[in-house]
C-alpha cells in the first residue's frame, strides 16, 4: 500500500472529531444484533479500500452499524453492501458480487 494512503487510513481509523459518531459506533459495537452476538466488532471509523489508481470513488457518509462498524470495511457485510457489490459486479467494476471481507 502507498505510504501516504496508509497514513491516511491510520488517521481515519483514529479520528475522534465527531464525538456523536464515536459514541454511536461504540454503542453499536456493544449492543450487537442477535445474529452477530458472538462477533468481535471493528468499532472504529472505517478506512477506504481498493485500487489506488481507480477512476471511481464510492464514498459512504458513515459506517453502517452492523456492516462497516462490524467488519471494518466500508460497504461490507450488510444489505447495502450486498446491493452495491452486486450492481458493480454486473457492470464489470467489481470482481465479486458479494460484500464480504475476504481474508
Amino acid at each position: 500500500m502507498d505510504i501516504k494512503l496508509n497514513k491516511l487510513n491510520k488517521t481515519i481509523v483514529n479520528c475522534k472529531k465527531c464525538p456523536r459518531l464515536v459514541k454511536y459506533v461504540k454503542k453499536v459495537s456493544v449492543q450487537k444484533r442477535k445474529q452477530n452476538i458472538d462477533e468481535v466488532y471493528w468499532g472504529k471509523p472505517v478506512p477506504g479500500f481498493g485500487d489506488i489508481n481507480s477512476k471511481l470513488a464510492i464514498i459512504g457518509l458513515a459506517p453502517a452499524a452492523h456492516g462497516g462498524t462490524r467488519t471494518g470495511r466500508a460497504f461490507t457485510g450488510d444489505k447495502s453492501g450486498d446491493f452495491l457489490f452486486k450492481c458493480l459486479y454486473e457492470v464489470g467494476i467489481s470482481n465479486t458480487p458479494l460484500s464480504k471481507k475476504f481474508k
